[in-house]
């Protein structure tokens, strides 16, 4: 073998190495458990999406199942949209008012993790917009509370998002509708931005949301958009390549929520999605197989 020819195999030996350690492990859909773990501070950090060191020193990023908490910052039309979106829900229509209480969340939940606290989570990707790693999990603080049970009943957060079976194998269903019983207590008792919340006109203002969501989501479909040159896994595509493939943006977005799919046709369970649909996009998604199983030490 030329010197050139073995030069070159073993540059490409060294670039699968660094392939493979670069890749995050291959994870099941059973929920792993992690700790004790530390929260990060850091400045992006919100209320329900945060970074932590987990036992073994690396950092990850993690976002809360079940529960969101309001914006506390914008730099996008994107954002705005969102923290328009998130005020009107809470009937709400002072945005510097809004915008604390995503602030109040972040700290919140900086209090709430200043103690070794437990991760469960199957590393389904939350992502979103982001193109950096980012994993849904539910978090138990040092005492064993759930983090999003925490933000709820502090009127800091809404039961609003991903879900999936708890680690006590309490029902994705039937977390929600917990989760849901505690918002309700929770703006009852007016906690936290509930207590700036307009009563009388909250049943308008999320009307008023939904109209203008239906007006934005026509322009979309409207729109001419170069589909992918080639296909993207539905699992890892952040939501402009899923947008490109002919999802609009809402819909796009309840993708990311609905992550891991595990056959291509599990996007008719998303909800907006029907045969219409599915058939006009499908030629540009695919999922991709699983990488293999980590060797046993």
């Amino acid at each position: 073998m030329s010197t050139a020819s073995q030069g070159f195999r073993n540059n490409f030996s060294l670039f699968l190495t660094c392939l493979l350690l670069a890749s995050p492990p291959a994870r099941g859909n059973d929920l792993e458990e992690i700790g004790p773990c530390s929260y990060v501070a850091t400045e992006w950090a919100d209320g329900d999406s945060f970074l932590v060191r987990l036992p073994d020193g690396q950092e990850q990023v993690f976002r809360l199942y079940f529960v969101d908490c309001i914006e506390q910052s914008v730099s996008d039309t994107t954002d705005k949209r969102r923290l328009r979106e998130q005020a009107r829900y809470f009937g709400v229509s002072d945005y510097l008012t809004a915008v604390e209480h995503g602030k109040k969340a972040a700290a919140f939940t900086a209090e709430a993790l200043s103690r070794p606290f437990t991760i469960h989570t199957a590393y389904a990707d939350a992502r979103g917009r982001s193109g950096k790693p980012r994993y849904y999990g539910f978090i138990k603080t040092a005492d064993g509370r759930d983090l999003g049970g925490l933000l709820l009943e502090n009127g800091l957060a809404r039961a609003f998002g991903l879900g999936r079976a708890t680690p006590d194998g309490i029902s994705r269903s039937e977390w929600d509708i917990y989760l849901k019983d505690i918002e309700l207590v929770s703006a009852i008792k007016r906690k936290g931005i509930w207590a700036h919340s307009n009563a009388e006109q909250i049943v308008a203002m999320r009307k008023e949301e939904r109209d203008e969501m239906r007006g934005l989501e026509a322009i979309d479909d409207a729109l001419v958009v170069a589909p992918p040159s080639e296909p993207v896994d539905i699992n890892t595509a952040p939501i402009e390549d899923l947008m490109r493939a002919g999802l609009r943006e809402s819909l796009a977005d309840a993708v990311v929520k609905k992550r891991p799919f595990s056959a291509i046709d599990e996007l008719l369970d998303v909800k907006g999605i029907g045969p219409a649909t599915f058939q006009k996009v499908s030629p540009y998604l695919v999922v991709a197989p699983p990488p293999p199983p980590k060797p046993a030490p």
